[in-house]
Order: structure tokens, then C-alpha cells, then sequence
């Protein structure tokens, strides 16, 4: 039964899309992806919103004590009877105090500070819960609402604070109200302004309706109601100002020591109108403040409250999508993306991932945010989901659809190179027994006078040997991706990269034969304590185009190999560092594109064996930014020489390439004998400094 399921691609489909799906709400339970929601939602809300003329702050803030006028904080509350009055008499809607009067002071100063509340008529003043232990129920905490003592006279309280989301600490969001007992119902403080508010502006000709709601909406009064985030959960989403990308759009702020003075002296030097706006009052001042992380990072405490006040005055709410229309469409994205993953046809994935992405990272997106004004609860998880499914999908049918093709590219692998045996296998690639002309990297390698040193091996050694060396060897070429596409005797042919292009050709060669020379360094270490005498090997490498072809008789014996010019040059290269003392030589093709990744230097201008066209070529040193202050010198004072030889400055090109000998340079000895030849027999007057290779 399980095998017929998994032949039958539609009950597949379904069963994997549940399984994924269900992994999902595991992730989504645990809100792994819920600060990467939080961030894209802030980026993609439609309804930008700006800043309301009618919301003040008044600050104590670090000029407010500093000017000693009030003495130091907390103050005097008499201090403050002259900013109720003051704001009064300018027609201010409402004055909130965002700071705690619970505890009684000087007497003298509660009353003034207590009558110039009851005159004003439009005071708000923090109050709070409090947690006592009930010896009655267990000393479990019982909560009570602690009220300010100037209770009696305000216009309304307030203790609720914004919802701190416990995730990341940041502020999305508020509950309008709290209930404290089963008929004691307090607002928000930004619920309470706006109500007050809002009584004021319509001459309290419309009745409040306190704390009433539906599963929808809170009512602020009969006719202004303002939207839950989600059905409900009677949480209301404040869209905050975009102070990162518009600074200048903020609040409108005084410092409170200003409107105190301008109180007192009973004229009005700030150039403001007060009238029907709302004011409130806080400690902004370093050390008394208090901060809130929110989606434009940390912000005042106040901040909260007046962009939560600005998006009802402004009437621009944030509200999310139907969470479950929307995880039933998360479900339709899995179940279409398994079941066409699941495809034999290259073609079918390919459009049918392309138009799943479109319709649901694109379209779905444009539709909830533009046209329902709405935003996706799970916009991460869209993208995350898709991935997930593809991920999931082609691994099924990796299991289900490729056993036999594991095994015979395990078979395969065993006579011709693990590459070629994927490449063969691959359900794009079509077998050319013809040709194929293409640039590719070339690379050769030789021990330098193996022959001699293949003498002083017993048959059994010069075995063991070749087996470690070219192992050890192999595994660099083909940790590179290369084709290794001969062995001859102690010799090395590699090719990167003739299946298909790939645009770092030229720098895998180079690390590869970086990495060679330094392996063998470590192999010498070894064999030396066996007694073999040190192994160094020469490198040539050219990149250029070459016929990639099979050379075969059918059904008898194929070999695929690369031939041309190309593949000659390299082999070349790799000799002509027998004549310059180096051990990785490289045309100048390969200097051209990777001089900034490598340190190259400048070895000659020759002509090797049957080619008529000069060619430039340089030793590969080391990479860039590993070379030594000591390399560096030596191909700094062998340029200069070969400049002064090219310049017929013989004797002194000689008098350089005499020092590098002491600086054990090796590329100095051909340099130096010809020098010496035209020093005795100056050169022929079109002499062009080109040497000719008439070796291989």
C-alpha cells in the first residue's frame, strides 16, 4: 500500500503538502520568523501616515533643569498649577500628565496644585495597578488600581501601559482597556485623551460609549469606533510615524520650562496656538526618562501614546488579514508546489515555480495590502513555505525516482570520472561523441627530473610512491571541480571546466596549483624522514579555447580529452620552467584575469616550439594578500632588471640578477648568461628581446 501511495503523484502530493504544512505551525508556534514579519509588514503598510497638528508634548527636559528655576526633580507641584492655568486660558482640549502623583507632598502645594486641576476641567493623570499579597487566597498576588490623589478632580484616569511584546521587546501595539475586578473598567491613557477629546470637540453633544466593543471594533464614542488588529483580540495596532525615512515629520515639542515662564509672566512669546489641541506632559530629561523599543527603534515612553492618539486622529489603522483565509492559501501554495516539483519535465518546473512565485510572493501580496488595506500576517513564511516545499518535494523524489540511477552512476564512476558519470546522468545533458570547440583551463604537472629519481626507488617504493603523490595530488584537482583527463608516468592533465561554463575557471586553476605546491611542501616533510631525496613539481597552466571531443572506436574502447594549440602551450609552459628556474608558470591569458586575486610576476616574451607569435609569460607567486615582504622584493628588483635587459643595460641588469642569486631567486641564471653573451656580442640593432624555445 505505502508503494502505491508513492507512485500516485496526487495522493502524494496532498500527503506531503499536510506534512509540511504541519511542520510549519510547529515553526510558526515557536515565532522562529516573528521579528523577520514584524519588519517586512512595517515595510510593506500601504497607509503611510503623517503627523497631526493637534498633539503637543511638553518636555522636562535636560533645559528644564537646568535652569535651576524650578530647583531640581521631582518638583515643587506647585510648579505646576501655572501650566494647567496657562493652557486653560489658551483653549487646550485636554492636558495629560505622563508622570505619577500618588503620594501626598507638601500640603500647601497639593492644594494649589489640586485647584488649578479642579478649575481647568481637562486634567488626565496617571494612575496604576499595584500587586499585594491576599493572605486569603493563598498569597497569591491580588492586583488594585492605585489612584492618584488628586482623583477627585480630574476629568479622567488611566493606568494601562502598551503591550511589550515578550518576543522582541518591541511596542506594535495596546489593549484598549483593563478591567480590575468585574466592573471596574480603565482605559488606556491614549484611549482616555482621545474620548475626552472628543467629548470637547463635539460640545458633549454625543454620548461616550465607555469600553463598549465588538468582535471588530472598539467605540470611542457612538459614531468614532476604532478597528481590533484581528477578530477578537482587542488589541489596536498603532501605525507609527516613519521617522526613519521623513525626520522632519514629528511631533510638535516645547520644553517645559519655557511654557512655565511664559505662565508666570501671563503673555504669550511662543509663536503657538494651544487652542483645541491635545498637550501632553512628561519627563524627557536624561536619567528620568523612560524608553520603549518600537518599529523606528528605541523611543520615549510618550511616543507610544502620541502616535497611537495619531493614528485615530488621522483615522489611518493597521489591520491584518484573515489569518485563516490566509493559512488556507499558504496550504493551496504547498499542495501546487509539491505536485508539480514532483514532475519528471524541466520545463514544468521551471514555469510552474515561476508562476507560483508571482502569484503568491507578488499578486496575493499587492492584493491584500492595496486593495483590502490589510496586511499578511505570514509574509516571510510565504517565501519560507515556498522554499520549503521545493526543498521537501525534490528530495522525495530524489528517494523515490533515482535509486537506480545512484547505482549505476556508482557503477559508472568506477571507469571514467565522477563528474563525466553525473554529466552522462543528467537528465539535460545529451551525449556528443562528435566535437565541441570551447575556452577552457588547461593545466599540466611533471616532477622535476623524476627519471632520476625514479632510479634510487625499488619497484615496490617507486609503487607506494606514485600511489601517495598522485592521490594526494588528484584529491586538490578534483576538490576543484576539475577533470582529470590523463595520467602519464609521474605527469598530470586537468581541464576546468568542459562541460558547461563556469566563470571562475581561471582562479581554480590558480588555487589549485597553489595548493599542490603547498601540499607537496608538507609530503617532503614526510618523505624525507623515510629518506627520499625532496620532490618538487613544475606547473604549467593556459586558458584558451580547445576541441573537447571522445576519441573512440565503437563499442570498444571511448577516451574524452581536449586537443589543440591550447592544450600544446600548456603542456610547454609547464617545461619552460625547467629554463627559468619556477615552478608554476602561467600564460599571460590567465595573469590578465586573475592579477588582483594573485601575485604574479613577469618572466619573459617567448616563442615556444613551432609557433611564430610571441607570447607573454609569468610565474604565479602566491595569493594576493598572502605573498611575503621577501617575494615581493625579489619581483620588484627582477622587473627592474628585466627592464634594464629589454633596455640593453646589460651590465647593469647583470649587477641585479648577481643579487637575487644571493636572495635565492631561481629565474636569474638564463637572464645572467645572456646578459654576459651580450655584454661580449651586442645584440642585433632589431633585437627584441624575444627569446625562442627550441626545446619540445
Amino acid at each position: 500500500m505505502f508503494k502505491q501511495i508513492l507512485k500516485n503523484r496526487n495522493i502524494l502530493s496532498i500527503l506531503l503538502a499536510i506534512w509540511i504544512f504541519i511542520i510549519i505551525l510547529i515553526i510558526n508556534h515557536f515565532d522562529f520568523l516573528y521579528t523577520f514579519d514584524k519588519k517586512v509588514q512595517r515595510l510593506i503598510i500601504v497607509n503611510k501616515i503623517d503627523v497631526s497638528n493637534d498633539i503637543v508634548v511638553i518636555e522636562i527636559d535636560d533645559k528644564t533643569l537646568e535652569d535651576w528655576t524650578l530647583w531640581r526633580f521631582p518638583f515643587n507641584r506647585k510648579y505646576y498649577w501655572p501650566i494647567v492655568d496657562y493652557l486653560k486660558r489658551e483653549w487646550a482640549a485636554v492636558t495629560a500628565f505622563d508622570m505619577i502623583f500618588t503620594e501626598k507632598s507638601n500640603p500647601d502645594s497639593d492644594k494649589i496644585f489640586s485647584d488649578s486641576i479642579k478649575n481647568a476641567k481637562n486634567v488626565i493623570i496617571w494612575s496604576y495597578i499595584a500587586n499585594s499579597k491576599d493572605q486569603s487566597k493563598n498569597n497569591k498576588l491580588k492586583s488594585y488600581f492605585k489612584k492618584s490623589i488628586f482623583n477627585d478632580y480630574l476629568l479622567s484616569t488611566w493606568f494601562v501601559s502598551p503591550i511589550i511584546n515578550k518576543k522582541n521587546w518591541v511596542v506594535y501595539s495596546i489593549f484598549p482597556f483593563a478591567k480590575l475586578g468585574e466592573w471596574n473598567i480603565y482605559d488606556h491613557l491614549s484611549i482616555a485623551i482621545l474620548k475626552e477629546y472628543y467629548k470637547y470637540i463635539y460640545n458633549n453633544t454625543i454620548e461616550v460609549y465607555d469600553n463598549k466593543y465588538d468582535k471588530n471594533y472598539f467605540y470611542l464614542t457612538e459614531n468614532k469606533k476604532i478597528p481590533f488588529s484581528r477578530e477578537w483580540s482587542h488589541e489596536i495596532l498603532i501605525n507609527y510615524i516613519d521617522r526613519t525615512e521623513n525626520s522632519y515629520l514629528k511631533f510638535r515639542t516645547f520644553s517645559f520650562i519655557d511654557i512655565y515662564k511664559d505662565a508666570l509672566l501671563k503673555e504669550k512669546s511662543l509663536a503657538f496656538d494651544f487652542k483645541d489641541k491635545i498637550v501632553i506632559i512628561w519627563t524627557s530629561a536624561k536619567g528620568i526618562k523612560d524608553i520603549f523599543y518600537t518599529p523606528n527603534g528605541s523611543e520615549p515612553w510618550v511616543y507610544t501614546h502620541t502616535n497611537m492618539i495619531n493614528t485615530v486622529l488621522k483615522n489611518n489603522y493597521i489591520v491584518y488579514f484573515n489569518k485563516n483565509i490566509e493559512y488556507l492559501l499558504l496550504l493551496l501554495l504547498i499542495i501546487l508546489s509539491v505536485y508539480f516539483n514532483l514532475s519528471r519535465s524541466g520545463y514544468i518546473l521551471f514555469l510552474s515555480n515561476i508562476t507560483i512565485a508571482i502569484v503568491f510572493l507578488i499578486i496575493f501580496p499587492i492584493l491584500v495590502v492595496f486593495f483590502s488595506k490589510t496586511i499578511i500576517n505570514f509574509p516571510i513564511e510565504l517565501l519560507v513555505w515556498l522554499i520549503l516545499s521545493l526543498a521537501v518535494s525534490n528530495t522525495v523524489k530524489y528517494l523515490i525516482e533515482n535509486k537506480n540511477k545512484v547505482k549505476l552512476n556508482k557503477a559508472l564512476s568506477e571507469y571514467v570520472s565522477v563528474d563525466v558519470a553525473k554529466e552522462i546522468l543528467s537528465w539535460e545533458w545529451k551525449i556528443n561523441l562528435d566535437w565541441e570547440n570551447k575556452k577552457i583551463a588547461i593545466f599540466f604537472s611533471d616532477i622535476e627530473w623524476f627519471t632520476s629519481i625514479s632510479e634510487q626507488f625499488s619497484p615496490e617504493e617507486l609503487v607506494w610512491f606514485l600511489r601517495e603523490y598522485l592521490s594526494d595530488m588528484s584529491d586538490v584537482i578534483m576538490d576543484e571541480k576539475w577533470f582529470i583527463n590523463k595520467y602519464e608516468w609521474d605527469a598530470i592533465m586537468a581541464l576546468w571546466w568542459v562541460f558547461w561554463e563556469d566563470n571562475n575557471k581561471s582562479y581554480s586553476i590558480c588555487l589549485s596549483a597553489i595548493k599542490q605546491q603547498n601540499l607537496l611542501k608538507e609530503l617532503n616533510k614526510e618523505w624525507s624522514k623515510r629518506g627520499f631525496s625532496e620532490i618538487k613539481a613544475r606547473i604549467g597552466m593556459h586558458l584558451w579555447n580547445a576541441i573537447i571531443w571522445n576519441i573512440w572506436s565503437e563499442w570498444r574502447k571511448m577516451e574524452f580529452t581536449a586537443l589543440w594549440d591550447s592544450v600544446n602551450l600548456a603542456s610547454r609552459l609547464e617545461w619552460v620552467n625547467k629554463f627559468y628556474g619556477t615552478y608554476i608558470c602561467a600564460s599571460e591569458d590567465i595573469y590578465l584575469i586573475e592579477k588582483d586575486n594573485f601575485e604574479f610576476r613577469y618572466l619573459d616574451k617567448i616563442k615556444v616550439k613551432w609557433k611564430e607569435i610571441p607570447i607573454k609569460i609569468y610565474e604565479l607567486l602566491w595569493i594576493k594578500w598572502e605573498v611575503s615582504a621577501e617575494q615581493l622584493e625579489i619581483k620588484k628588483l627582477f622587473e627592474k632588471a628585466t627592464e634594464l635587459y629589454l633596455a640593453r643595460e646589460f651590465i647593469k641588469a647583470r649587477t641585479i640578477f648577481r643579487k637575487l642569486i644571493k636572495m635565492w631567486d631561481s629565474a636569474w641564471k638564463m637572464y645572467l648568461d645572456m646578459c654576459d653573451i651580450y655584454i661580449k656580442s651586442p645584440p642585433w640593432d632589431d633585437w627584441s628581446g624575444i627569446a625562442t624555445m627550441s626545446w619540445k
